[in-house]
């Protein structure tokens, strides 16, 4: 502990947001502080703000947060809600509250959603930047809630760099990357089974598989009867497609057509009104020896 906390170090009754109606701190890590608690520290410091808060249970679990407003009631601090829940806080319980100065700025942070769900949100890295911008630090080892579409998601903050005394970093200027590790629940069964079909057994199974022919059968005939040994092995042979060429399958002498004797009646002349008989035999001539 440095002169600074040793400088600040107050017991406060903590009490969760909502307990409190302050619900708009709950989309980030600050906290309400008693303004007793601003005159005291502008006495010894000026420059970023940042507590840390010790669980009353486990003195090995704590986290770090920034002051959003020294507006609690005196001798109270008012955290959000999943820090409240995280803790394992209930309303009126007396914490230790340390301020501490965190300087380094953050390069890197590696996360581990709880569920597959986040990350299959649309740009889930998008999302988790533009809600840590609420945030004044993140905290090692510590879980964070995000609410996106009125869903609260968990995810883990499993690594931050760079590393330092307090195994935080501050993220009040924004500049840092974001690598996401497989979620909590995603299911290493099916993990393991999609490794081990590229086993070299598996690869040889598919090989024999696809070298198998679709049909091993016998063919039948229209008529019922058992096909013969030439019919039988000329199935298995792969016999090519001709193409169909218009210019070799014409007939010998061409097509021919034959004119029916469609008319047997006489024929009359106008004018004299006489019936000219060989006209008409000289045109059934024409048209039956076409």
């Amino acid at each position: 502990m440095n002169q600074i906390s040793q400088c600040y170090c107050r017991t406060l009754q903590v009490y969760s947001a909502s307990s409190r109606q302050k619900n708009d701190i709950n989309n980030g890590n600050s906290i309400l502080l008693p303004l007793s608690s601003l005159k005291d520290i502008c006495k010894i410091y000026r420059g970023a703000l940042t507590f840390k808060l010790q669980s009353d249970l486990d003195e090995k679990k704590s986290i770090y947060v920034g002051v959003l407003e020294f507006t609690a009631d005196k001798g109270t601090c008012v955290v959000p809600d999943w820090i409240f829940d995280a803790m394992g806080f209930t309303n009126g319980l007396k914490i230790p509250i340390t301020f501490e100065s965190i300087n380094t700025l953050g390069r890197l942070i590696k996360v581990q959603p709880h569920k597959t769900a986040f990350i299959q949100l649309p740009d889930p890295k998008y999302i988790l930047k533009s809600y840590l911008k609420n945030f004044t630090c993140l905290t090692q080892n510590e879980t964070i809630s995000i609410k996106y579409q009125d869903v609260n998601y968990l995810i883990d903050i499993v690594k931050v760099e760079p590393i330092n005394e307090f195994n935080a970093i501050c993220i009040s200027q924004f500049e840092l990357d974001i690598d996401f590790m497989d979620p909590l629940d995603m299911d290493v069964t099916k993990i393991l089974i999609i490794q081990n079909s590229s086993s070299e057994a598996q690869q040889e199974k598919i090989i024999i598989q696809e070298q198998q022919p679709v049909f091993q059968g016998t063919g039948i005939r229209i008529d019922g009867q058992p096909l013969s040994i030439n019919q039988s092995s000329s199935q298995k042979e792969d016999i090519p497609v001709k193409q169909y060429d218009p210019r070799k399958q014409k007939l010998v002498h061409g097509l021919k057509q034959a004119y029916p004797n469609f008319f047997n009646g006489p024929s009359v002349k106008w004018g004299n009104g006489k019936t000219n008989y060989n006209i008409l035999d000289n045109y059934h001539h024409e048209l039956t020896t076409i």
